[in-house]
């Protein structure tokens, strides 16, 4: 017993390392420039240095159409069904797992017809035979003491993957949502070039109306219109390619939020329907690597990861459990109430590996080295967010400068035509001169709408790019236990 009581205090014992988040990195890790450039119309945008992100970032666009569509894409999206439903069985894996540290306890109760001979009991006589009914009832329980921990940290390792999977369809959840904004965002700006083209198709077949009457009264010659008609046919043949561009970005927004696209209505969204955000917020590098969720679901995977060294170990000791069983026969029912019936049997094991051909030590180092690699990971995922803030951060400063710039060719290209135009009322200039004076001005408008797109969508990128807000939302997944732990140190040396 003095053994046993002894064994019973190394019960706290856990083999293996203990697990520590990863140091926040420096706040350097990319540079946050105070705003934009403003534009002609004086859309400048503002960074907001450590800003929070709200959870219905995409509301900032000003747009109930893409509000409603994201609502009804969270409640009808199977792939944030799948993440839920992978979820769920990570949670009842824990549940599962945390039951190994109770006692298992089993009753069982069972009724035989046999036949015995006196073989069976060492008796040679052929004419000893017996037919009788066996009547059993039992129950036996047995606790494995855990005394190195290994149970333990086979739950630490299943709530570490319960950890990726909630990660993960969080990821799912932020991911889902910017792509409709993006996929909104391009059809935006699908029908604004439609539109502006089709200004651009009005614009010329006017011209080259005139031109035709130019030819009747013998001002202008055949080749005048055929250059314009030339040019004409270019544009109405531009129209497809961005009705086929609609046609995606409208079938995507359909699929994304768990329609088929020949029911989906389309929500005909345009670029001066949408409000671009004029304050942008700019996590700090230490609060990124709380709040991204493939961040997070990579820093589970060092968890898990780390787990496994202890388990690893773990399986190089003995394991020692305890049971004990009580249970009774009789040769008719009655008899189970009997006490003199009574069996038991109480009693504790032990079991060691002894000789295994190096495959234990073997598994010990390459749980090791699975951690050396997790971590790798961790560091690859986190560097990659930080690429990804760094690109959306300098994008939306070039995209300023870029719709500035041509807002002034266009601005310069209509200062142009006006001239032209004038030129041509005066008797100085020609119609081709003005349809020259048109077309570079009609090409400068559709740059303005490419520039107007970029710029919402890069907005969009960065909200994404920042983690998505989820961690502000009450309730993003039915995941209340979801939110960042607080921040821990991790030492970044391999385990031993």
């Amino acid at each position: 017993m003095a053994s046993l009581a002894g064994l019973l205090l190394l019960g706290g014992c856990v083999v293996g390392p203990d697990y520590e988040r990863p140091d926040t990195p420096a706040d350097q890790a990319y540079t946050v420039a105070p705003d934009t450039a403003p534009t002609a119309s004086g859309e400048a945008q503002m960074f907001e240095r450590a800003g929070e992100v709200r959870a219905d970032w995409y509301r900032v666009f000003g747009s109930d159409k893409l509000d409603r569509l994201i609502e009804n894409a969270l409640t009808d999206s199977p792939t944030l069904a799948a993440a839920r439903a992978r979820l769920q069985s990570a949670q009842q894996a824990v549940v599962a797992g945390r039951a190994a540290l109770l006692p298992q306890i089993d009753a069982s109760a069972g009724v035989s017809r046999q036949r015995a001979s006196g073989i069976e009991l060492g008796i040679d006589d052929p004419s000893f035979i017996n037919t009788f009914n066996l009547y059993q009832g039992r129950i036996s329980a047995r606790y494995d003491l855990d005394i190195f921990g290994k149970t333990r940290r086979e739950i630490e390792q299943t709530q570490a993957r319960l950890d990726f999977a909630r990660f993960e369809a969080l990821d799912a959840y932020v991911t889902l949502i910017n792509n409709i904004v993006a996929s909104a965002i391009a059809e935006a700006g699908v029908n604004a070039a439609i539109d502006t083209t089709k200004q651009i198709i009005d614009s010329q077949q006017r011209t080259l109306d005139i031109v035709d009457r130019q030819i009747e009264y013998g001002v202008a010659v055949d080749a005048d219109a055929a250059q314009i008609q030339t040019r004409l046919a270019r544009t109405r043949a531009s129209l497809e390619p961005l009705r086929k561009q609609r046609a995606i970005a409208v079938n995507r927004l359909a699929v994304l939020t768990g329609s088929t696209p020949g029911t989906f209505a389309d929500p005909h969204f345009h670029i001066d329907d949408l409000t671009l955000p004029a304050t942008l917020p700019v996590s700090l590098p230490s609060a990124l690597v709380r709040q991204r969720p493939d961040i997070l679901a990579a820093e589970a995977m060092v968890h898990a990861a780390s787990a496994q060294i202890g388990i690893a170990a773990a399986n190089l000791l003995p394991d020692v459990s305890i049971g004990a069983y009580y249970s009774r026969e009789g040769l008719s029912l009655g008899d189970l109430s009997d006490p003199v019936t009574a069996l038991w049997q109480l009693g504790a094991s032990a079991s060691a590996p002894l000789f295994a051909g190096g495959r234990l030590r073997a598994q010990k180092r390459a749980a090791g080295d699975a951690y050396v690699a997790a971590l790798a990971d961790y560091r690859a995922t986190v560097l990659a967010a930080f690429g990804d803030v760094a690109d959306s951060l300098r994008s939306l400063e070039s995209d300023a400068r870029a719709l500035e710039a041509q807002q002034t060719a266009a601005d310069q290209a209509r200062r142009n035509l006006d001239t032209v135009r004038a030129r041509v009322d005066n008797g100085a200039a020609t119609y081709i001169a003005l349809y020259t004076a048109q077309v570079q001005y009609q090409d400068t408008l559709l740059d303005v709408v490419d520039a107007r797109v970029t710029r919402y969508s890069d907005s969009a990128a960065l909200f994404r790019a920042l983690g998505g807000g989820w961690w502000n939302a009450d309730d993003p997944l039915d995941m209340a236990d979801a939110r960042p732990a607080k921040p821990r140190r991790m030492s970044t040396d391999r385990p031993g």
